[in-house]
C-alpha cells in the first residue's frame, strides 16, 4: 500500500516550491474534504457487537459530547421509549426506525458536527433520557485520521491515492496562480468517486425509517405488504 510518505514524495517531485510539511497539510485538508460525506462505510459500528455503541446518560442531563472519532450523528435509537412527558419540552410524533432489519424507536435529538481544533460533536435530547448505560444506540459517521505526520496512513482507499494527489496539485495550483475553477472540478470528481466507492460492497439495510402508512397493507397473515 502506498504510504503517506510516498504520496508526499510524488507531490513534491512535481511542485518543488512547497515543503513536505506544507504538502502534508494540504493532503490532510483534501482528505477531510472528500471524507466528510455521509456514506455507509464510514458509519461506526462496535466490532464486538456489530451494533452502534451506547450513550451513557444521566437523569436531568440533556446535552452530551460525542466520542472523539465522531464527525456527525446519524441517528439515536432505542429498543424502548421513555414514559415521561413534559409540557415545557414537547416532542413531535414518535417514529419507528429499522436497523439491520430490526425495529427500534427513533429518539428525538438535535446534533452538531465536530469542528476543527478538536471541538467534539454533540447531541441534545429533547426528552430527559434518564439514567442508562445500555438503552440508547448512537449511530455516527467517523472522522478520518488527521495527517499530523507522514507516518500516519491515509484513510482513503489505495486506488484513490492518485486522485488525492491530483486534488493536492489542483489546490496548490490555485494558491500559485489564483482561482481558475480547476480545483473545484477536481474536488467534485474526487468526492463522487469516493462516495461511490464507500457506498459499494455488500451493505445491509443499515438504517431507515418505517414505510409511510399510506403505502402499507396489512394482510391477514400479519406480515407487511407493499403497493408498487
Amino acid at each position: 500500500m502506498p504510504s503517506t510518505e510516498y504520496n508526499v514524495s510524488r507531490i513534491v517531485e512535481r511542485i518543488t516550491n512547497y515543503s513536505r510539511a506544507q504538502v502534508l497539510e494540504v493532503l490532510n485538508e483534501v482528505q477531510l474534504i472528500v471524507y466528510s460525506q455521509d456514506v455507509e462505510q464510514t458509519l461506526y459500528l462496535d466490532p464486538a457487537t456489530g451494533l452502534p455503541p451506547f450513550i451513557t446518560t444521566t437523569a436531568g442531563v440533556f446535552h452530551y459530547d460525542c466520542p472523539v472519532n465522531c464527525r456527525r450523528t446519524a441517528q439515536v435509537f432505542s429498543r424502548s421509549l421513555n414514559n415521561t412527558y413534559s409540557r415545557s419540552r414537547p416532542v413531535g410524533p414518535r417514529k419507528e426506525y429499522y436497523f439491520m432489519s430490526k425495529g427500534y424507536h427513533l429518539i428525538a435529538v438535535s446534533s452538531r458536527d465536530a469542528l476543527p481544533g478538536g471541538v467534539l460533536a454533540t447531541i441534545d435530547f429533547q426528552e430527559d433520557p434518564g439514567d442508562s448505560t445500555d438503552k440508547y444506540y448512537h449511530l455516527f459517521y467517523i472522522l478520518p485520521t488527521e495527517l499530523t505526520s507522514e507516518d500516519i496512513q491515509l484513510t482513503i482507499p489505495e486506488e484513490l491515492h492518485y486522485d488525492m494527489r491530483r486534488a493536492v496539485f489542483a489546490m496548490l495550483s490555485t494558491e500559485n496562480y489564483g482561482e481558475n475553477g480547476y480545483d473545484g472540478q477536481i474536488m467534485d470528481m474526487l468526492s463522487r468517486k469516493i462516495r461511490n466507492k464507500l457506498n459499494g460492497g455488500a451493505q445491509a439495510d443499515i438504517g431507515k425509517t418505517n414505510i409511510r402508512e399510506e403505502y402499507q397493507e396489512f394482510p391477514d397473515s400479519g406480515s407487511y405488504g407493499y403497493r408498487f
